[in-house]
């Protein structure tokens, strides 16, 4: 797993042992970066089931302003802080935000903080029951900002409905097994 363009370009990231965590393959993350690619310049980024902060670290190569990962397993959040020291990203910067809790409760704690998002990545385990009420969660407490997306990676097997609340579906890109879901808000379709 690496970082694969922008400032850390070539950074090798430290990956799991095992299986608890499926961090996104460099294939899935070329093609979905390439597409937001005008996006990510000056973006808030919000790095939900971070892992091992893959994503939201290429956010930060590629120029995002401020990226939020939100990540409850303790190895998890180990594997972040040291790939985000592999790369010589400081966690006290202003750039770099990382929350422990589980999702439910760190969408909450945003909105509560009245934070908004131009790009939130949602990369749940596979099996996990949480994309409905997660995406359901992110419509009513807007931490999409208004001209925002979110991208909800999942199996191909996995079918998400074409709206949830005040978000739709604009566009799916299926990558072997992996699908990316790309939301937008309704009033912007």
């Amino acid at each position: 797993m690496r970082i694969i363009a922008g400032k850390y370009k070539g950074r090798r990231l430290a990956s799991p042992k095992g299986v608890s965590v499926r961090p996104t393959s460099d294939r899935v993350k070329e093609s979905v970066f390439s597409i937001i690619q005008k996006d990510i310049i000056n973006a808030n980024f919000l790095d939900l089931c971070a892992g091992t902060g893959n994503i939201g670290i290429e956010a930060i190569s590629r120029g995002a302003k401020q990226v939020t990962f939100l990540e409850c397993n303790p190895v998890s959040l180990k594997l972040i802080r040291q790939n985000l020291d592999n790369c010589g990203i400081e966690i006290s910067e202003s750039q770099v935000q990382v929350i422990a809790y589980d999702i439910y409760k760190g969408i909450k704690t945003l909105h509560k903080q009245l934070e908004t998002f131009e790009l939130i990545y949602f990369d749940p385990p596979y099996d996990a029951d949480m994309y409905i009420k997660c995406l359901t969660q992110l419509s009513e407490t807007r931490l999409l900002n208004v001209t925002g997306r979110i991208l909800v990676e999942h199996h191909k097997k996995t079918l998400l409905p074409p709206e949830i609340g005040s978000l739709a579906i604009e566009k799916q890109r299926q990558y072997g097994d992996t699908c990316v879901s790309f939301f937008r808000l309704i009033e912007l379709l």
